[in-house]
């Protein structure tokens, strides 16, 4: 008879994911030629020693504000990632303004776009569908202010042959927090509408859901 393999077992204690916001600018700026940008980190946590003990992920995200930064397309294009194909998708670039179309797939009441330009996850935690609730948990708490969040779902790096799998993967994960495509490979999720409060709430209990370790014997384990 051949064993099979039971489910997979998270690396570590999912109640013990803290995701940290950062953001830096030069003090002597004036701030409006530069749009706003949070670096999250994902990592283990543990409160009675109150010290990171492993990381898991990091997530970039900015906060795109036609009013707030001159030549909004410009500065954007300019970063590394995918924020610069993204803005040619969603600003006109004449303009500088959104496409008028993005009334149909975001709030058009509120004026700025929460792009994720990367996420990234350490490999042990993929699979698992905890990037999409920790991504989701992000959004949630960037989005004040925000007519929608968009992304670009593709690999920062791999084969060739495996960039198509790997698209759909990440399409997939996406579409489970409520994104859906607009055009030229761009997803985009209305942040106006129940959907992202709706999808978040099941996929962070499916994580919770999963064989992990006990937090007690994964904290004496990380003192070893």
């Amino acid at each position: 008879m051949t064993k099979t393999d039971g489910p997979r077992v998270l690396p570590g204690p999912a109640s013990t994911i803290q995701l940290t916001y950062t953001q830096q600018e030069c003090w002597f700026e004036s701030g409006e030629d530069e749009p706003v940008i949070w670096n999250v980190s994902a990592d283990l946590f543990d409160h009675e020693r109150d010290e990171i003990v492993e990381h898991i992920g990091a997530f970039e995200f900015f906060r795109a504000d036609p009013f707030e930064t001159r030549d909004l397309f410009g500065v954007l294009d300019g970063h590394d990632g995918d924020v610069g194909l993204i803005a040619e998708t969603i600003l006109d670039v004449s303009s500088g303004q959104f496409h008028d179309d993005l009334d149909d797939f975001t709030e058009p009441i509120y004026p700025a776009m929460l792009i994720l330009n990367s996420a990234k996850l350490v490999k042990k935690w993929r699979g698992f569908g905890v990037g999409a609730a920790l991504v989701g948990r992000a959004i949630n708490r960037l989005s004040a202010g925000c007519r929608g969040a968009a992304c670009y779902p593709a690999p920062l790096d791999g084969p060739d042959e495996d960039r198509e799998t790997a698209v759909a993967s990440l399409r997939k994960t996406w579409q489970q927090l409520g994104f859906e495509h607009y055009r030229d490979g761009v997803f985009l999720l209305n942040l106006g509408t129940v959907t992202l409060g709706e999808a978040l709430p099941g996929l962070i209990k499916r994580v919770d859901a999963l064989p992990q370790p006990d937090v007690d014997d994964w904290r004496y384990g990380a003192e070893d």
